[in-house]
């Protein structure tokens, strides 16, 4: 991972925090999938209701990671996922759009 894509990763953590999904708004982030699919995933922050481990998250040490929870999951297979901010090219929340190059 470049300095670069660091950088754009944090930014977009920050806009998803800050903006898009604060105190746990819903927000739709659009993605490249690792297999090159585009996905759009409805989602939420800070969601704790379906914790199952009570330990440390495995990736919340890697910065281009981030955990929502994925809301458009029909129950009882609703889930955490962990959304790539490397290859997010558009957030949508809290009334406005923000799409990345």
């Amino acid at each position: 991972m470049t300095k670069t894509t660091t950088v754009m990763a944090n930014v977009k953590r920050a806009i998803i925090e800050k903006e898009a999904g604060k105190n746990g708004k819903i927000f739709t982030a659009s993605f490249i999938k690792k297999d090159g699919t585009k996905r759009v995933m409805t989602c939420r922050l800070g969601v704790k209701k379906h914790l199952v481990g009570t330990g440390p998250s495995t990736t919340a040490h890697i910065d281009k990671y981030m955990t929502v929870y994925d809301v458009n999951v029909p129950d009882p297979k609703r889930a955490y996922r962990n959304l790539n901010l490397e290859t997010v090219y558009s957030i949508k929340g809290a009334g406005q759009t923000i799409e990345f190059k």
